[in-house]
């Protein structure tokens, strides 16, 4: 039973913050790839290329920590808020509906003429 639970909370996780957990591992991979490569053209690198490009590597990497950082607080987030879906709150769209089907007969446009024109 509570194997069951945990799939289905971590599944709902999943479905609310997907966008977030696919940014995560994105800007894991990339950070990776980013140390490698820069590290690869640092040693390569000499005088004032050599600043410019550990400038750059340490840009990236701080943009990408923050980014990792950012969704990690959205995924904590989404995971610590209520399971009641926001879709709940109710519309202008949806009062006109709702008046429009709680009628006891639907007229369409040509019922409608008609009816106003047999009267006279």
């Amino acid at each position: 039973m509570f194997k069951t639970l945990k799939y289905l909370l971590l599944a709902n996780l999943y479905k609310r913050a997907k966008k977030n957990f696919l940014i995560l591992f994105g800007s894991i991979i990339f950070l990776i790839l980013i140390s490698l490569i820069m590290s690869d053209a640092i040693s390569v690198a000499s005088g004032f290329t050599l600043y410019i490009l550990i400038i750059v590597k340490w840009v990236i990497v701080l943009f990408l920590i923050g980014s990792i950082g950012l969704s990690l607080i959205k995924i904590v987030n989404a995971a610590t808020s209520s399971f009641v879906s926001e879709d709940k709150k109710r519309t202008v769209v949806d009062v006109k509906k709702d008046r429009i089907l709680n009628k006891e007969r639907l007229f369409t446009k040509s019922d409608s003429i008609l009816q106003k024109y047999m009267k006279d």
